[in-house]
Order: C-alpha cells, then sequence, then structure tokens
C-alpha cells in the first residue's frame, strides 16, 4: 500500500533547499553586477533572503546578503549580516574579504587591510584578499611592503595582468639598498612580460645595478669585458633609458673604446656584440641624446658613408654590414642614417640577436610613418607659433610610450562626482556615448587610455604633429582600441563641425602663443554644461628651468648635436644648482629632454593667473586634481581634504612645498548649461 504524505511534507518537497536557492541568488548577483541591473539585483537579494531564512547558519548565503547590500548601497544593512556571519565563524575567510570591501567602501583603508590581512593569514587562496592588501599598502605609500607583497603574488599569478601592473607601479617607488641574486633573477624575468611599462623598473633596475658593478662617482673597479657581458644590464639597455648620470657615463666611455677599436677593422669583437647590439636599442630608446665628442662623429660620419656604398652591392647579406651599421647605431637612431631607406629597401633577413633590434629600429619607424600618411586633416591655422611648435613635434614626437598600464573600467563622471562631490552633484549624464576631444594628443597614450578604462567613451584626439599621430596610430591598432586621430591646430577646432561633452587637454595651452586664443576656441566646441579638463605649468615648480631659459638668453639649442652640448654642460656641473633637473628622467632623452627644458613657446602661470583666464573664458570652476602628497599636506597643514580647498588654500600649499604642482595644475572647468555666465571662482 502506497503511503500518504501531508500537505506539509508536499509542500516541502516542493521546495527548493537552501544551497539550490543561493545558486540562483549567485546566478542573478553575478549577471546583475556585470549589467549594472538593478531589477536582477533585487531578485537576487530575495532569493538570497529566502535561503537565509531556510539556514540561517549558512555562511556562504550570509556573505552572499553582505555583497548584494555593499552593491544596493545599503553599507548598514551590509554591516549587519557581516557582523552575524562573523559572530557564527569569525575566521571565514569569504565574511573576512568582503568585510575589507566594505572597509575600503567607507574609506576606512587600515581597517580594511586589517580584514585583508585576517584573510590572507587564513588562507592566501580561497580570496583575493592578497591583492587588496597589496593595492591598500600602495595606495598608503607603504610602497616597500606593497612591492613585496606583489612580488610574491607575482610568482604564481604572473599571468594576472592587474598584479604585474601593480608591481610594476609598487617598484617604481623602490631603490636597492644592496645587491641581490634573487631579485636580479625576478627583474630579468619581469623584463620578458608583455604589454607593462618596463620604465617603471628603471630606478630599482639602476640601483642594483650600481651596487653590482660598484660603480660610483670615483668609477667602476669591474674590468670593461664584465660589465659589457652583464645579463641585467644587457636586457635592461632594451627595456628603458637610462636616467642616472652615473650609468650614462660608463655607457660612454665603453662606447667610445669599442668604436676606436672596431673601426680600424671594421669588426666588432664576438664578446662584445651582445653589449652592442643592447647599446644600439639603448641609443633607439633615449633618440642618441649622449655626447658625441668630434672624433667620435667624423668615425660615424666614415661609418655611414661606407654603409652607403656597400648597400650597393647587388648580392648583400646581413652580415656583410651587420658591423659598420651596428657601429653607427651606437651613435645615431637607425631611422636617421642617411643608409636607412636603402636598407629597407634590400629586405635583409636578420638572425639571432639582431631580430629584437630591427623590429624596433627598422620595422617600428616604418609602420609609423605610413600611419602618419593616412591620418585625416584639418589644416593650420596661420598661426606662426603653431608652426614653430608643429616643427618641434614632427623632429621629436614625444612622448614615447608603450604600455597603457592597468585601471578597472568605470564610468568617466561617476570618477569625477567622486573627485568633485559637491561641485557636480548635478551631473546628469546622457545614456549615450560621451563624445570626447583630447586637444593636443602627441602621441595618444591618454586618448586610448580614456577609451580602455572608461565605458561609453567615443574620443576624437587632435594633434599638430603627424609624426606623433602616425605613433599613435600604430599603438592604437597594437592594442585594438577605437580612436579617430585627426591633424589638426587648436585653433581651428570648429572645423570639425561637432561639439563634445568633455573636452580634455593636458599641457598644451601653455605652448600656444596665446593661450586665452586657444581656450576661447576648446570653449566654442564644448557642449552648454560640458566638462573640460586642462593642464598648465606651474611658474612656481617650473622656477629652476626658467632660470636655465633665461641664462641661455633666448638662445634655446634646437638642433640635436647643440642640445647633446647644452645637457653635456649641466652633467659635468654635477649635483649642484642643476640637481632637480638631473633627477628628472626627462633629462635622459632626446625628445623629453627638449620638451622639459628647450621647448620654442611656453609661457607659466600662478593659480590667480588662471582664476582670471577661467573667469574671462566665462567657465564655472570645478577643482582641482590633488597632486601625488597632496592629501598629507592638506590635512597637515589646513585641517582639510583636497576636496574642500579653494584657489587659496591651494597656493598656500604651493608656497610651502614649492615643487607640489611639478606635473602641472591639473584642473576641471564646466561650462554653463545656459546663457551667459560669469563664473565666480571660490577662493
Amino acid at each position: 500500500m502506497a503511503s500518504v504524505q501531508t500537505t506539509a511534507q508536499l509542500n516541502t518537497a516542493r521546495q527548493p533547499d537552501h544551497r539550490s536557492l543561493l545558486a540562483a541568488a549567485s546566478r542573478c548577483y553575478n549577471e546583475a553586477s556585470r549589467e549594472n541591473n538593478p531589477v536582477l539585483l533585487s531578485q537576487a537579494a530575495d532569493l538570497a533572503y529566502q535561503a537565509w531564512q531556510a539556514d540561517n547558519n549558512y555562511i556562504p548565503g550570509i556573505n552572499l546578503l553582505a555583497r548584494i547590500a555593499m552593491r544596493r548601497g545599503a553599507n548598514g544593512e551590509a554591516h549587519h549580516w557581516l557582523q552575524t556571519g562573523l559572530s557564527l565563524k569569525p575566521e571565514s575567510t569569504g565574511l573576512l574579504y568582503s568585510a575589507g570591501h566594505l572597509a575600503l567602501i567607507e574609506g576606512k583603508q587600515t581597517l580594511a587591510a586589517d580584514y585583508f590581512a585576517d584573510a590572507t593569514r587564513i588562507s592566501k587562496t580561497s580570496t583575493k584578499a592578497p591583492i587588496y592588501l597589496a593595492h591598500i599598502r600602495l595606495l598608503q605609500g607603504e610602497y616597500l611592503e606593497a612591492f613585496q607583497l606583489y612580488r610574491e603574488l607575482i610568482k604564481t599569478r604572473s599571468d594576472d595582468v592587474q598584479i604585474r601592473s601593480k608591481l610594476f607601479e609598487a617598484a617604481s617607488y623602490i631603490v636597492a639598498d644592496f645587491y641581490s641574486q634573487e631579485l636580479e633573477s625576478e627583474l630579468l624575468r619581469w623584463f620578458e612580460f608583455k604589454d607593462v611599462d618596463y620604465n617603471q623598473l628603471r630606478s630599482l633596475t639602476t640601483s642594483l645595478l650600481k651596487h653590482k658593478l660598484h660603480l660610483s662617482e670615483a668609477g667602476c673597479p669591474i674590468e670593461p669585458e664584465t660589465i659589457a657581458s652583464d645579463p641585467l644590464l644587457l636586457k635592461a639597455m632594451m627595456r628603458f633609458h637610462f636616467s642616472d648620470p652615473l650609468i650614462e657615463r660608463l655607457l660612454i666611455t665603453l662606447r667610445q673604446s669599442i668604436l676606436l677599436n672596431s673601426s680600424r677593422d671594421l669588426a666588432i669583437d664576438s664578446g662584445y656584440m651582445p653589449f652592442v647590439v643592447a647599446l644600439s636599442g639603448q641609443i633607439e630608446l633615449n633618440e642618441a641624446v649622449w655626447f658625441i665628442s668630434q672624433q667620435e662623429q667624423m668615425l660615424v660620419n666614415q661609418l655611414n658613408q661606407l654603409a652607403t656604398k656597400i648597400l650597393l652591392i647587388t648580392e648583400l647579406k646581413a652580415e656583410d654590414i651587420s658591423a659598420i651599421m651596428l657601429l653607427t647605431m651606437m651613435y645615431q637612431p637607425l631611422r636617421k642614417a642617411p643608409f636607412y631607406t636603402a636598407l629597407n629597401e634590400k629586405a635583409l633577413q636578420w638572425s639571432g640577436h639582431l631580430n629584437e633590434l630591427m623590429s624596433l629600429c627598422l620595422d617600428q619607424p616604418l609602420h609609423v610613418a605610413a600611419a602618419a600618411k593616412a591620418i585625416p586633416s584639418l589644416g593650420l591655422s596661420s598661426n606662426a607659433t603653431s608652426r614653430k611648435v608643429k616643427t618641434q613635434y614632427e623632429e621629436h614626437p614625444y612622448p614615447r610610450w608603450t604600455s597603457l598600464g592597468y585601471n578597472q573600467k568605470t564610468d568617466y563622471y561617476a570618477s569625477l562626482q567622486a573627485l568633485f562631490p559637491s561641485r557636480l552633484d548635478d551631473l546628469q549624464p546622457e545614456s549615450g556615448p560621451i563624445n570626447v576631444l583630447v586637444a593636443g594628443c602627441g602621441t595618444g597614450r591618454h586618448a586610448l587610455r580614456l577609451v580602455k578604462y572608461f565605458h561609453r567613451m567615443q574620443v576624437t584626439a587632435m594633434d599638430l604633429s603627424a609624426s606623433a599621430l602616425g605613433y599613435a596610430q600604430v599603438q592604437a591598432e597594437h592594442h585594438h582600441l577605437p580612436v579617430d586621430f585627426i591633424l589638426g591646430d587648436i585653433l581651428v577646432s570648429e572645423r570639425l563641425g561637432q561639439q563634445f561633452d568633455v573636452i580634455e587637454s593636458s599641457g598644451v595651452l601653455h605652448h600656444m602663443e596665446t593661450p586665452e586664443a586657444g581656450l576661447k576656441a576648446l570653449v566654442d566646441v564644448l557642449k552648454p554644461g560640458g566638462i573640460m579638463k586642462l593642464a598648465l605649468y606651474s611658474r612656481q615648480a617650473r622656477t629652476l628651468i626658467s632660470e636655465l631659459r633665461s641664462e641661455l638668453n633666448g638662445k634655446l639649442p634646437e638642433s640635436e648635436q647643440d642640445i647633446r652640448t647644452v645637457r653635456e654642460a649641466l652633467l659635468h656641473q654635477g649635483e649642484g644648482r642643476w640637481r632637480a633637473i638631473l633627477q628628472s628622467p626627462d633629462f635622459y632623452s632626446m625628445s623629453s629632454v627638449r620638451d622639459l627644458l628647450f621647448h620654442t613657446q611656453e609661457h607659466t602661470f600662478d593659480l590667480q593667473e588662471i582664476r582670471r583666464m577661467i573667469e574671462s573664458a566665462d567657465l564655472e570652476w570645478v577643482g582641482i586634481v590633488p597632486p601625488p602628497g597632496a592629501q598629507q599636506l592638506a590635512e597637515k597643514i589646513l585641517r582639510l581634504p583636497p576636496a574642500n580647498l579653494t584657489l587659496n588654500d591651494w597656493h598656500t600649499l604651493e608656497q610651502i612645498e614649492p615643487a607640489l604642482f611639478a606635473g602641472m595644475y591639473q584642473f576641471y572647468v564646466r561650462k554653463p548649461a545656459c546663457g551667459s555666465y560669469s563664473a565666480s571662482l571660490p577662493g
């Protein structure tokens, strides 16, 4: 006889258990997070609550309820669930991990670090707590601890793009106190990573090498053959340009010795060949910024002539010209060699150690030149200063870069509201794409970062220099990012035939004949209610550079040989008056030193001048982007967070810390939504 079930038993049999409910809730939550869908998030909350009712001791269910509450902005509710869960299981890594995120949301970095540290102590693999702990240490300026944490993480997660990027960021603040074979091995491995910013390893690598080679002002006691075969030095020379006077002097000395010894027989000793190849890569990266003596230049000229004649030979192999070519490449980028076109036409097959070098020095310039020719043009204005600036950047496109770094993709307007909560709380973006103009985009890095790291960005990027835009286009294709690059002068922005929601122009207006005219041209193509970001030189921060330009009596060097000569004079004066200039990485490549010290046109400003310029343009002030160290300084001196500072407050801080705006004044303004409006800037 069949058993008879009660109604209660039948209902129970039909009801899913807490695990099934939680699985469904998790699916809803994940989909809601991907799509930013509040309806799905509400469904996830209902299902998770039902699961908790079915088993109110099940930790994963309690943790999901806390995560959903955080996602909905209900921090009090999230606290309730986390406290409930941790009272049941104090060492739940999932709950501790969620508690760390809640503390981060509430701006409690120290508390968040404690939670993440507890979760990491219990298990280094069950959550991403170790990653967030390292991230917080980086945010707190605990660079050595952050570096050590990322150093451990990368050993097992070397494919993680975020960890790679943050490791390199932390490393950029580290200087080695002594030589470590283990650290050298790790650096050599990191140099094989792709799509990273090797420049961030410059400081650490340089300091490690100086300890290893016992390099000091007194010289280097190690034999040249040993230096020339050092694996870390060889690899570093192909990855970034050195920015250290002692390393520069060492490499110049070795270069001269190799040239003099090799030019007689037109052959390079096999023991020095890897060094010559790496040194050629270094010259490509620093654009031949090092000083060249008359004797060396004479020999290089003779080798250039010989290489030109050899390339006339019909049946020519790569090895027939390699030695002569490499000797000249120790002194000039290959693209500037008089035999570059003929060499390219030969289409020689390079093997072994020359493969990477020739890809960098021969192939890339061809791609850039081809891309530059295809860039659409608005045409130039008749402004003579614009034409001079164009000439400079055609000769030396700036900046040269390879990596876009790493950031979590986010909403552009939301990030601005978080930065200036009291100034942009009425910002109501449309649902469609954000139409952005990057005015004066140079080689395109910032324009590409906008597309890569912000949602809904439709970017047009304009610059005077076809060479710079060619480089930008090649990088855009490499990173598979859509940006419309256009050749043109800001003064003719109206020819774009459109208006923009956002305009960003960093380090551009101060290179125009009349910055106010450039600003007006940009305001004319900015939509009412639109946002504009500007960056301008601080007169205070550039005092030393202005003194140098004054001492040159307005006769700024323009030719590469003249720039090398002035650099050499500054280097010979050592760590004296010009110390701050010599400490800048921009001093150590041709395009960047010309932009830093010898720009054909520049203006500098103080905050009061910026105030007047913004008011004259009928723009509303939004606020300054806090430079590094500003938060600590503002809280120490003024007992205020940076978001609450007036222009007068920022002026006070700059008087206390003159280099505060060494990276320029970076600030946002806004075009009034309707009618004519004369902005009144706070303080």
